[in-house]
């Protein structure tokens, strides 16, 4: 009695902290090393496979937002907008000043076989109860995943 108790259901959220064997960051990672000649190429799977990736930042003001709130309820947070692993791509060899087309070898056997295509999130609740929109693109953060992947390599 008396819990306060919110339920979050967070879509894919993204940082410069995220592993290595999560697909954003390992395409960050490598547009870096390869960049700077500590990698050849990259191997990737199916790169149309779309889904909702919001900066972690935003899911955390979300979640601080549900817990601030007058009464306890199930929200979700997501940007509700698709980008494919594709774009990702695109974004990291361009912030790195590569061709993606000349380093990216498709690898069928990283292909994921039980995945759905295509993944978004509905968060108009949390945005209509607690004003939450998310404040940073997908560019913006693969950017700056791809910049902080690059000093790192660059240190090591």
């Amino acid at each position: 009695k008396g819990l306060f108790a919110v339920n979050g259901f967070l879509y894919n959220h993204e940082s410069p902290r995220r592993g290595a064997n999560f697909v954003t960051q390992k395409i960050c990672l490598g547009a870096a090393a390869i960049s700077v000649g500590k990698e050849k190429e990259l191997k990737l799977g199916d790169t149309s496979m779309e889904r909702d990736w919001t900066d972690a930042r935003d899911i955390v003001r979300g979640m601080w937002l549900s817990l601030q709130a007058d009464q306890p309820d199930d929200y979700i947070f997501a940007s509700g907008q698709t980008h494919s692993v594709q774009d990702v791509v695109e974004i990291a060899f361009e912030t790195v000043g590569l061709n993606w087309e000349h380093y990216v070898v498709r690898d069928e056997s990283l292909n994921r076989k039980r995945e759905p295509n295509r993944l978004v999130g509905d968060a108009s609740k949390a945005k209509a109860v607690l004003g939450w929109e998310p404040e940073n693109s997908l560019h913006n953060l693969i950017v700056e995943m791809t910049e902080t992947a690059l000093r790192k390599i660059s240190r090591s």
